[in-house]
């Protein structure tokens, strides 16, 4: 396990990074799609989309994508699994969990590269989420809701 996650967010926002142009068509499709909405079937097809087109968008076969929805467990326990080119979402979907997870299929096992891929697209097509998060050391969260 990589240990070079970056101390924060801030240590890895980036304005200016770039992205093929296809990889961010991607993203912005699966946003427009409102991910976020509809059963949780019809949510996971919504990702099982976006895995395929950021596959295409790199010219790669995608990864497998799993999902293990239980939504008491914390989406970090998601992981890539290398030796059977899977990603498994566990808990609660999660934008910025799904792009960390393709991160390190496409770019290794580097924390610090993983979270930099992802956190930056994600504050570059969904500025608005972005902006409501909190952080958490190298993560994002929503903000708690008061009861």
């Amino acid at each position: 396990m990589s240990s070079d996650y970056p101390n924060s967010v801030d240590e890895v926002l980036d304005p200016n990074r770039k992205y093929p142009p296809a990889v961010l068509q991607a993203v912005k499709a699966f946003r427009t799609s409102k991910a976020w909405q509809g059963t949780l079937a019809e949510r996971q097809a919504k990702y099982q989309t976006l895995n395929t087109a950021l596959g295409a968008a790199y010219g790669v076969t995608p990864p497998t994508l799993v999902f293990e929805n239980d939504e008491a467990q914390d989406s970090g326990s998601s992981c890539y699994v290398p030796g059977s080119n899977t990603i498994i979402l566990r808990g609660r979907l999660s934008v910025v969990t799904y792009l960390h997870e393709f991160a390190h299929f496409r770019f290794g096992s580097s924390e610090r590269k993983a979270c930099s891929w992802s956190i930056n697209l994600f504050a570059r097509c969904f500025p608005r989420s972005f902006s409501r998060c909190v952080t958490d050391g190298h993560m994002l969260r929503k903000p708690r809701t008061e009861p």
